[in-house]
Order: structure tokens, then sequence, then C-alpha cells
């Protein structure tokens, strides 16, 4: 009887740690990607600010410049808000934790 209980214990416990090893891994996963993708908005957002930069060097007042420029900062600032709500959210859901 009691080799009945220890053998539905060992099954339950390698199930337990099968499910929390694919959990660990699946978050894993995750943080890799949101690394990569903030690394690839960081690259953008250089970008971004090389060309306004030079934009503003540029004696040409040309009028798609203007659009492109005020496009492009539109664009900055949305993801900026983007990356202060992200922030928030990754606050709120560390702080029960």
């Amino acid at each position: 009887m009691s080799g009945t209980v220890v053998s539905m214990a060992r099954s339950m416990l390698v199930g337990a740690i099968s499910m929390a090893a694919s959990a660990a891994a699946a978050e894993m996963s995750l943080l890799m990607g949101v690394r990569k993708d903030i690394w690839f908005i960081k690259d953008e957002l250089e970008t971004m600010h090389a060309f306004l930069l030079s934009t503003e060097a540029t004696k040409s007042k040309s009028m798609v410049l203007k659009v492109w420029a005020k496009q492009v900062r539109d664009l900055a600032y949305g993801i900026e808000d983007c990356l202060d709500e992200f922030m928030v959210h990754v606050g709120s859901q560390s702080l029960p934790r």
C-alpha cells in the first residue's frame, strides 16, 4: 500500500517538475524576446535622432523634409509614450511578486 502511495507521489512530483521546467523555459523565451525588441527599438530611436539632427543642420527647407521630420518626431513621441506605459505595466506586475 505504501509503495503505491510513494509511486503516485513520485509521478505527481515528476509532473510538477516538468510543468515548472516548461514554465521557466517559456518565461526565459519571453524575456529573451523582449531583450531583442528593446535593442531593436533603441537602434531605431538612434536612427530617428540622427535623422532629426541632420535635418536641423540642413540648410534645405524642403517641404518633404519638413513633413518627414514632423512624422519622425511624432512617431518618436508615440514610442516614448508606449515605453512609459510598458514600464508602468512591468512595475505593477513585479510588485506582488
